[in-house]
């Protein structure tokens, strides 16, 4: 896609396009969705104030087997599931002021569009290659089925009507050739294996590109950049990009009944999204897509799809001609009262919930407030505490920025007739605050809002103490001059802190604004007002109680198992606990044992060596994702079989019998590092 120089060029600073990864049709926004949410739309309000031109685009991905099988349960058309999704979605982003300049879907003729042209662009440069694959086939209904769309009784515990990859009643996790007499989900009879030929990209044949792009580029944190090193060390497996019909998707062009698999067409809604905006409103997608555009393209994504945007999404854009992403921001996972989000603990909350049953007015404000206090240029997960929040939002909001503001311009309505005074202002506060201007202006780049607002705090600190060692009441009865100096100072050291919280928390620094009459810009920092005329005093922030949100995290309280209802296991001694070797290892390559859908063959390096271990970690990681990960690994076990493969060693996971991660370090450790 080559650029059109005939459009008119953004005379006021950078042109960039600003995506966060589009959120599953299948279900409603959660809190864990919101913190990439709002660390986009934070990055995007600053630009904005900056003066770049920004466009802020997103969509719902709607295609693939889940979105099929839900509306089948359901008794509707995926059309109709997808268009609920989509108006939910909408109404649960705007409760937190989450500013899209577009929200499209990914079911659309723009998607259908690009989605070919990118897949013909592969086809041209060689990159399609077919291959055969095994699966269930349901000679009735004449469909390939997913493990979704098998059932059977449990190969585990014997339960009935289980699903072809998970037992929901014992969460035993198999293959669904495992299945004890399986039938397909829709007509009930049994179906039988047959093969089919898919279409795979050859990744390999992009390690070049791949490499320099990564690492020849700022594309990706340090952190990171390491995790897709490893993949890379490791040489790239073809992507199968290919699903059987019927299915809910996009046909690929000059197939019988081949459709494109859901991963291939979601990060097209980046485009997509784009071309919808850009019709509405007069423009060329090419002014942003264009390879040769100069627009930076900013994806925020979380760290589980670091694989599919590093490494299939530049491949597939560099392949079509397509402009790539100047920067990959990545975040952790978010947990809520130090646990993983769970429904049956009550830790897991919908983002229309806490917008709507929390009694406090800024709650979704303080949200956004919360998570940038948290949020770095690191993917470290976060965690979602009741008293941290409150603390958080009291401390910063409400006793410190709220405060410096009542105070002063209830002294400047008392005593200047509701006006900023015609007075100097002290210049060591605002050299003070032109030096903050800079690192936050840094920070706001970098996506380190934790900087932000720790400096934003410190100005507030700065400002309080000021005030309160001048002591305006006093000066005002002895020297009217020297008060009024106090209040142009602290007047102008509240604006400034307006203007440096806007991205985070837009709806109270509005107060600010009708206040002032005025929309802030970034260069309204510095200090300017005097012997100017007020509108009402609003207050910014009103403090929250901890209650309201332990209230919201405990819903289903009754679910979770009290501390003394823990099973554990017969205790050991330190002694014993102590022969246990833990080491960091780092994954080299990983592949599935032939006939186990659960097990996964592993070669891990633990220091000067590497070692072969076989995990059931299968139905929750694709072994594609896995070379690069640091995982921890009981490094003297004694080796064992599984299915007649050899393992030595295993991998420290964490389930709650919902889920299972693997845990790792916080930050990357040489392989081999001792854990204590």
């Amino acid at each position: 896609m080559k650029s059109r120089n005939d459009g008119e060029s953004n005379a006021a600073g950078k042109t960039l396009l600003v995506t966060q990864a589009l959120p599953y049709a299948n279900g409603d926004i959660h809190l864990g969705h919101l913190v990439e949410a709002v660390q986009s739309d934070i990055f995007v309000r600053f630009q904005k104030l900056s003066g770049n031109r920004v466009l802020f685009v997103c969509a719902d991905d709607t295609h693939g087997t889940p979105i099929e099988l839900t509306a089948l349960k359901r008794g509707i058309t995926p059309e109709e599931l997808i268009g609920e999704a989509w108006k939910n979605h909408v109404r649960d982003y705007a409760a937190f002021s989450i500013g899209f300049d577009v929200f499209h879907s990914t079911n659309s003729e723009e998607n259908r569009k690009y989605a070919e042209y990118i897949y013909t662009m592969l086809d041209k440069k060689e990159l399609i290659v077919e291959k055969e694959i095994s699966q269930f086939y349901c000679e009735h209904d004449r469909r390939f089925l997913p493990d979704r769309f098998v059932i059977g009784t449990c190969p585990k515990c014997g339960a009935p009507e289980q699903y072809g990859d998970v037992c929901e009643v014992c969460n035993s996790t198999y293959d669904s050739a495992d299945l004890v007499e399986p039938v397909c989900y829709i007509c009930r009879r049994t179906p039988v294996r047959k093969t089919s030929i898919h279409k795979f990209v050859r990744l390999d044949k992009q390690e070049d590109f791949l490499r320099d792009y990564i690492n020849n580029r700022p594309v990706l944190s340090d952190d990171m950049k390491n995790f897709v090193n490893n993949w890379l060390k490791e040489g790239l497996k073809e992507w199968c990009i290919s699903r059987d019909g019927p299915y809910f998707g996009f046909k690929i062009p000059n197939t019988d009944n081949k459709f494109f698999y859901v991963w291939l067409d979601a990060p097209i809604g980046y485009i997509s999204s784009t071309e919808k905006w850009c019709t509405d409103n007069g423009e060329k997608t090419e002014t942003f897509w264009g390879e040769d555009s100069g627009c930076d393209v900013i994806h925020f994504i979380g760290k589980d799809i670091v694989y599919f945007h590093a490494l299939f999404w530049p491949v597939m854009l560099h392949s079509a001609e397509i402009n790539l992403p100047k920067r990959i921001f990545v975040h952790g996972f978010l947990t809520v009262e130090g646990e993983k989000m769970s429904k049956t603990r009550g830790t897991f909350v919908l983002a229309r919930d806490f917008a709507q049953k929390l009694t406090h007015p800024q709650a979704t404000e303080y949200l956004r407030f919360f998570y940038a206090s948290k949020l770095s240029s690191h993917a470290g997960d976060i965690d979602l505490s009741s008293e941290e929040f409150c603390k958080r939002a009291n401390t910063t909001l409400a006793n410190n920025i709220g405060n410096l503001h009542h105070r002063t311009f209830v002294f400047c309505d008392r005593y200047f007739d509701g006006t900023v005074p015609d007075a100097e202002w002290d210049e060591t506060i605002e050299k003070e605050v032109h030096q903050a201007a800079e690192e936050i202006r840094a920070a706001y780049e970098t996506v380190e809002y934790r900087k932000v607002i720790e400096k934003v705090h410190g100005l507030g600190n700065r400002g309080n103490r000021y005030y309160q060692d001048s002591k305006p009441w006093e000066l005002i009865k002895q020297d009217k001059d020297a008060a009024a100096k106090v209040m142009v100072t602290c007047a102008n050291l509240v604006k400034a802190c307006g203007v440096f919280l806007k991205p985070v928390v837009p709806h109270i620094v509005a107060k600010m604004e009708r206040q002032f009459g005025t929309e802030f810009s970034w260069p309204d920092y510095a200090f300017s007002l005097r012997n100017r005329k007020l509108n009402p005093t609003e207050k910014l922030a009103a403090p929250i109680e901890v209650e309201l949100l332990r209230k919201m995290f405990t819903i289903n309280k009754e679910a979770a198992p009290e501390a003394s209802q823990l099973e554990l296991k017969p205790e050991v001694d330190i002694e014993t606990f102590g022969r246990i070797d833990l080491r960091t290892g780092t994954i080299k390559s990983a592949g599935r044992i032939k006939k186990s859908r659960k097990l996964i063959k592993l070669q891990v390096e633990i220091g000067p060596e590497t070692r072969q271990i076989v995990a059931g970690i299968g139905e929750q990681y694709e072994p594609d994702s896995l070379p690069g990960r640091q995982i921890v690994v009981v490094a003297n076990l004694k080796p064992a079989k599984l299915m007649g493969v050899e393992s030595r060693g295993m991998l420290l996971a964490a389930t709650d019998g919902e889920s299972l991660v693997l845990l790792n370090p916080e930050s990357p450790l040489p392989s081999g590092a001792r854990i204590s």
